[in-house]
């Protein structure tokens, strides 16, 4: 029996069968090209990548590999081979082997442009992908993105000018961008419909990175312009509208038009539910992943527009450069929800204006502080008075020039960030005191300063988990939706923050000390969400909440409210025991609201043996009536404490492994 007959015997889970299931290796080694091009190559690739994690790999196993994807150049089934690159590209050990022989072997060639321009363009996809997740080098690809395009058939056109625009988020240098925008013209002129939208999302693109206020809005009121007209012009491109209605945001903010911002707030909603619409039925979890980060965004944005038009006539609280900011994030997340046409990799953009994120990181420190004064007693740590402080000196000193000026320390990141050229104040103050100034300004603004993001789609991906879970109860939809996703992200980068930045409740609790208190963590969640977008939403301790009194409450309205209880573990932090222990309290906080709210407890049991991960630190809890329908939803975070450091942990081994 052939290589090819025991593959197609094996189609119930051909992803858990290996090579040597199929034939000796140098029997798949001999078939692999021809197989690479036949309706079974996706399995194949299967196979290969199922060798590589479950069974022996030698030197006549990366042979076959690469005659493979050599082969694959033969595929003529679109859908045949996009599915093979996905296998191949979601494998990073399968991608290390392959990555020059599959670039090299897709790049579409000018008879494969000519006889199958869409096949022609899925191979431009999959090579594009390739350089972007790997280092392979891409002068081949960017001379096919760049070169002459009069000879090109028309259904090339539109394929091509969106790689040009995935390129364009991935190479940013001022000279690409510009052999990127002369292509995408010549495209347009042709009549592309995508490459006339790829140059006005170039044009929002570079208007985003202007430091003149005055540039960036006129180049934002261009780009509104041409959005509006494709949209207008071109039915059902809800991209453009998109980006048109998020240019009009911006606008609104410089305008001090009140219901311009009311407007564009409603339009940034209406685009949030239509992201999520979109998604469904796409199982992938980059899809997953990519739809729900691209609806947070809108709807923070939402969050922002309305709290701006409220308090339009405090000028404390609008600041053009704020919407930059916002609208930076819109284009980030939107960008990779949109470029899923590329293969399976999130190619997400990342936008710098350095400019903006100072400016909203300033604006952020003003809000809270404008909030706190208005409190009886304050609520926001007295670092937090002295940072605003530091910005306001550094505005009002002259800054000299220097021949040599004293290089930023990186140590203080967040300080830099923050202050920017007027980063000299710092010069004055001592060492101690700029280490917890930082510290104050990384709690303040973790999770949202661009230049400390994770590394990893962990937020992005717990958060789509736990939308798609929450989905269950019917409550969470519309304006509940749109609050409490904001609070949950919230949630998850605080669980990201202290995971990461040991805390005095999370130390290890000597054999004689007192364990931490449930109000070290308490004051902490409020003083991380008082920081954050939800500013002047969040209280603690509120009394009279269904008869109780609550832990943390965040406000929305001044009437959607949703209760965030605080507890500590001392015995067992099983999932079903901190259930039993505390779920009926959190949820009764909600019987009066909104039947959605969470659960923070810190888990102060023995972690000596190892911490748990944090996919497995929060879920939801869901209560059901007697027909199974969810009546009432709870999301359950556990801080863990009593956490000794990796070194600590080291250390034990030898004893351990003695005993």
């Amino acid at each position: 029996m052939s290589v090819s007959e025991r593959l197609a015997q094996a189609t119930d889970d051909s992803s858990t069968i290996t090579l040597e299931e199929l034939g000796t290796v140098a029997e798949v080694g001999a078939q692999a090209s021809e197989l690479a091009a036949k309706p079974l190559a996706p399995w194949l690739a299967y196979s290969f990548c199922a060798q590589l994690r479950d069974g022996a790999w030698t030197d006549d196993h990366t042979v076959a590999l690469l005659s493979f994807v050599t082969g694959m150049a033969q595929q003529r089934s679109y859908l045949a081979l996009r599915e093979t690159a996905e296998v191949l590209l979601e494998d990073e050990r399968a991608l290390d082997l392959a990555a020059t022989t599959l670039h090299d072997a897709l790049i579409p060639e000018v008879d494969t442009i000519a006889s199958s321009p869409l096949l022609a363009g899925l191979r431009l996809d999959i090579a594009l992908e390739v350089v972007a997740k790997t280092t392979v080098a891409p002068y081949r690809l960017l001379a096919l993105l760049t070169g002459p395009v009069q000879d090109y058939p028309e259904d090339f056109d539109d394929p091509l000018a969106r790689a040009l625009g995935v390129a364009a988020d991935i190479w940013t240098a001022p000279a690409e961008r510009a052999r990127f925008a002369i292509t995408l013209d010549e495209l347009a002129g042709r009549g592309s419909e995508d490459a006339a939208y790829e140059g006005a999302v170039e044009q929002l693109r570079d208007a985003l990175m202007q430091p003149s206020k005055e540039d960036l809005v006129g180049k934002v009121r261009e780009a509104r312009d041409r959005f509006t007209a494709m949209s207008r012009m071109v039915e059902g491109r809800d991209d453009a509208d998109a980006f048109a209605q998020a240019c009009t945001a911006l606008l609104a903010f410089e305008e001090v038009d009140r219901a311009a911002l009311s407007e564009s707030a409603h339009a940034a909603r209406s685009i949030a539910d239509r992201r999520a619409l979109l998604g469904y039925g796409m199982h992938s979890r980059h899809y997953t992943i990519a739809r729900h980060g691209a609806e947070l965004a809108w709807t923070s944005l939402a969050w922002q527009l309305e709290v701006a038009a409220a308090e339009i006539e405090e000028d404390a609280f609008l600041d053009t450069w704020v919407a930059v900011d916002a609208i930076m994030k819109v284009y980030e997340a939107d960008r990779q929800f949109t470029n899923l046409q590329t293969v399976t990799t999130l190619i997400r953009p990342r936008l710098a204006n350095e400019i903006a994120q100072r400016q909203a990181m300033t604006h952020q420190l003003e809000r809270v502080v404008a909030i706190d004064k208005r409190r009886d007693e304050s609520e926001i740590a007295t670092e937090i008075y002295e940072l605003l402080d530091l910005v306001h000196r550094g505005r009002a000193t002259p800054r000299e020039s220097s021949d040599a000026p004293e290089e930023s320390s990186p140590n203080e990141p967040y300080l830099n960030a923050l202050l920017g050229p007027v980063s000299s104040v710092l010069h004055d103050l001592s060492a101690p005191r700029r280490a917890r100034l930082e510290e104050a300004a990384r709690q303040t603004f973790v999770g949202s300063f661009s230049g400390d993001r994770p590394k990893n789609e962990i937020i992005e991906r717990l958060c789509a988990g736990l939308v798609a879970e929450l989905g269950e109860n019917e409550a969470f939809s519309g304006m509940a939706k749109a609050d409490f996703s904001l609070l949950l992200v919230n949630t998850v980068r605080f669980l990201v923050h202290v995971g990461d930045n040991a805390q005095t409740y999370t130390a290890p609790i000597s054999p004689n000390g007192a364990a931490p208190l449930e109000v070290d963590i308490q004051n902490h969640f409020h003083e991380f969400l008082s920081a954050s977008d939800l500013a002047g939403r969040v209280g603690k301790e509120h009394a009279n909440i269904a008869g109780g009194r609550a832990d943390v409450v965040t406000t929305f309205d001044g009437a959607r409210r949703y209760v965030t209880e605080v507890k500590r573990e001392l015995r067992t932090a099983e999932r079903q025991s901190i259930e039993s222990a505390y779920l009926a309290q959190a949820a009764e906080y909600q019987s009066t609201n909104e039947p959605l709210g969470q659960l923070l407890v810190l888990d102060l049991t023995d972690h000596s043996g190892g911490t748990p991960h944090l996919q497995d630190s929060i879920w939801v809890a869901h209560r059901r009536d007697a027909s199974g329908k969810v009546t009432n939803s709870t999301v359950i975070a556990i801080v863990r404490g009593n956490r000794p450091t990796p070194s600590a942990m080291k250390q034990q081994r030898p004893s351990e492994s003695a005993s």
